[in-house]
């Protein structure tokens, strides 16, 4: 058994690598995060400050994503009751 440990950083929830190396495709892994010296969201209006100065996604790439959930959706099967 093989281990290996990247240096990742964590942006907007999505997990970048560090380095020059490529994460996998899939697989599974541990993940230790360390401080980030941000300190957390207090109120709203603090949310409200900070939300104007996320990255956001480009026009083109959130509609793709729009329409990928949107096709994944009706791909799934309907959900069976449990009592049936």
């Amino acid at each position: 058994m093989s281990y290996k440990t990247l240096e990742v950083e964590l942006v907007n929830g999505r997990v970048l690598p560090c380095g020059t190396e490529a994460l996998p495709a899939n697989g599974r892994g541990l993940l230790t995060l360390l401080e980030s010296g941000i300190p957390p969201v207090a109120t709203c209006g603090e949310l409200s400050d900070r939300w104007s100065h996320l990255e956001k996604l480009p026009a083109d790439e959130a509609n793709a994503l729009a329409n990928d959930i949107e096709q994944s959706r009706a791909s799934l099967p309907p959900l069976k009751s449990a009592w049936d």
